[in-house]
């Protein structure tokens, strides 16, 4: 792992992403380098739970790239890529019965034996679905959509 993801002073990194106070209020959009965008967006990672037992154990690939040598640090990897290849870091909070009655067509993937699991659904597939893992979960998503503009 490269330098520590910490933040400047809030005033100095509104001046790098080309930003005032005023304008970050407005809700409008605004251009930003993507090193600087990857930066506060891999900062924010930095904060998500992070379990090596449940990386591992999860994501047989980097499994034997980190036993191979070829990913030293999990953390770092999960950081750098396993978040942007939409990879969970642990173990997700799922709400069983939520997702069963939210999402009807896992339920009958579950009974017909399509798919082994809630945990297995998501991880594989629900998470990157932009599926709710439990009601908090379809709060914090909503939020993050509508201010992506997409209701």
């Amino acid at each position: 792992m490269g330098m520590p993801f910490d933040l400047p002073n809030g005033g100095l990194l509104l001046t790098l992403l080309m930003l005032s106070r005023e304008r970050i209020q407005t809700g409008s959009k605004a251009a930003v380098s993507i090193p600087m965008l990857r930066e506060v967006i891999m900062l924010a990672v930095s904060k998500l739970p992070f379990d090596e037992d449940f990386y591992l154990s999860t994501y047989d690939d980097i499994r034997e790239a980190y036993q191979s040598g070829e990913v030293s640090n999990l953390r770092a990897h999960f950081m750098e890529e396993g978040y942007f290849e939409g990879r969970l870091g642990a173990m997700p909070d799922l709400d069983e019965v939520f997702y069963r009655e939210t999402y009807p067509d896992v339920a009958e993937a579950i009974t017909n034996n399509e798919v082994e699991s809630v945990l297995e659904h998501y991880i594989r597939a629900g998470a990157v679905e932009g599926r709710f893992a439990n009601a908090e979960d379809r709060k914090i998503v909503t939020r993050w959509m509508k201010l992506g503009g997409k209701t």
